[in-house]
């Protein structure tokens, strides 16, 4: 990566530019040098439209008859107004109603332990790794690997068909628990007809796969419920040399896949026109704000290519929080998927297009602003003491944390405020509106009939 040169040229460039000397048209010319140079291409989006596979998939993503109870859909976390995430620092799933802040008001449900990722132009090749800690990803020879191994079903279209099954399996997201473990209202029988006690992972979420397609179509079934009868004329459209016998968890996930890239797929933004060669895109803070992104603030060395992400793990050094995925304090991150001690507390880098919009930021919500995110990469100390200030116990976790910092950190300097604020105004430059808009996107219903999370 040619960043130390660049990063000296655009770093002059931007003090000479922070002056009322330097016209604006002359910006151009060296920030065009840093986009060739890191071969920075425009988004381009793809046609999309609502086929038979995408309506398929607009009827899974919006009906709570995936979930286990039957009470929670993909669009509950998912939220088009809320920048396709849910506005909340954590995900909370089962034993909650509503969507985003409403499913605070339940005392009783389940947290989620990550930040709901937004979906936005999930459907793109450049995605090599999905979810936060990347257990769902393109393996050195383009093959699909996913926690189920070699067990992995087959059929999968896409990294995100593959993904998109995975949520419908956890207990406290989508699937539920059992009576021994949660509570009438969370039970799951009908999706986990094995002992999930046994604690053997992939038994449990191949059976509940097995179990959702046969709960959507009814195959054994010489007399089905109308909710079955829909789904098998939905399947049938999608899949149309397909036998109903024949389904697997592969066809739901593939026409997931196919509603969330048509659905959540993104107009060109401004920094995309002005990549094309529109000059006038940007405004003169957003070019110099580019400046910093590229220059001073290295962002460019992570957040790269089209989407803005090297999908590669890092480890920021962020106050774990609470409630952890992996214990009190604890979230390992990338090192639960890999089983590698040095990937402890290391997390994907997030795509930034509309990340102006995805609030709240980190693996688990904890920064309530772009600056304070900005700020703590270059120095992670500050928030790592309030934290401890606040709760004490994050005073066991500081040092670990800071062991395990990624050393491309290490050479940031810190950003003045007036950088910042240009850097934010860069960032503004890469949000745009989805290409489908609400009113095709939204379903008018869903063959279950419950209608709770179709919202915009």
């Amino acid at each position: 990566m040619p960043f130390k040169p660049i990063g000296f040229i655009l770093a002059a460039l931007l003090a000479a530019a922070s002056t009322s000397v330097v016209a604006e048209n002359s910006l151009d010319p060296i920030l065009h040098k840093a986009i060739q140079a890191y071969q920075v291409k425009p988004h381009q989006p793809s046609e999309r439209r609502l086929g038979p596979k995408e309506k398929l998939g607009q009827a899974l993503f919006f009906d709570p008859f995936v979930s286990g109870p039957k009470k929670i859909a993909c669009a509950t976390c998912h939220v088009r107004s809320k920048g396709a995430g849910d506005g909340l620092p954590m995900a909370v799933g089962l034993g909650a109603k509503g969507i985003s802040t409403e499913r605070l008001a339940h005392s009783g449900a389940f947290i989620v332990p990550r930040n709901a990722l937004p979906f936005f132009n999930r459907g793109s090749k450049d995605f090599r790794a999905l979810f936060w800690d990347g257990r769902v990803q393109l393996g050195p020879t383009g093959l699909i690997e996913t926690p189920l191994g070699s067990r992995q079903p087959a059929g999968f279209d896409s990294l995100l068909a593959a993904a998109a099954v995975f949520p419908p399996a956890e207990p406290d997201e989508m699937l539920g628990r059992s009576l021994k473990r949660g509570t009438q209202d969370t039970y799951h029988a009908e999706l986990v007809t094995i002992d999930d006690e046994a604690n053997n992972l992939q038994e449990r979420t191949l059976n509940a796969f097995g179990n959702l397609v046969e709960r959507l179509l009814e195959t054994k079934s010489h007399n089905p419920q109308p909710v079955a009868l829909q789904y098998r004329k939905l399947f049938a459209e999608a899949y149309p040399r397909t036998p109903l016998n024949e389904f697997r968890i592969n066809h739901v996930g593939n026409a997931l896949a196919a509603y969330i890239g048509a659905a959540f797929e993104l107009k060109p933004a401004p920094w995309d026109r002005y990549v094309a060669g529109a000059t006038s895109a940007l405004t003169p803070e957003q070019k110099q704000g580019a400046f910093v992104f590229f220059g001073k603030g290295r962002c460019a060395v992570c957040h790269s290519g089209t989407q803005f992400s090297d999908f590669r793990f890092h480890g920021l050094a962020v106050p774990q929080m609470r409630v952890g995925k992996h214990n009190g304090y604890i979230d390992y991150g990338r090192a639960a998927a890999t089983s590698r001690g040095e990937d402890r507390f290391a997390f994907r880098t997030p795509p930034l297009r509309n990340v102006t919009e995805t609030f709240p930021w980190g693996h688990n919500g904890i920064f309530t602003s772009l600056e304070s995110v900005i700020t703590h990469h270059a120095n992670p100390v500050p928030m790592l003491y309030k934290a401890q200030q606040q709760d004490p116990e994050e005073g066991s976790n500081a040092g670990r944390l800071l062991g395990f910092r990624s050393p491309i950190l290490a050479e940031m300097a810190p950003l003045s405020k007036a950088e910042i604020e240009l850097l934010m105004k860069f960032l503004k430059a890469l949000s745009s509106e989805p290409v489908m808009p609400d009113s095709v996107a939204l379903p008018a219903t869903v063959p279950s009939g419950d209608r709770s999370f179709i919202r915009p």
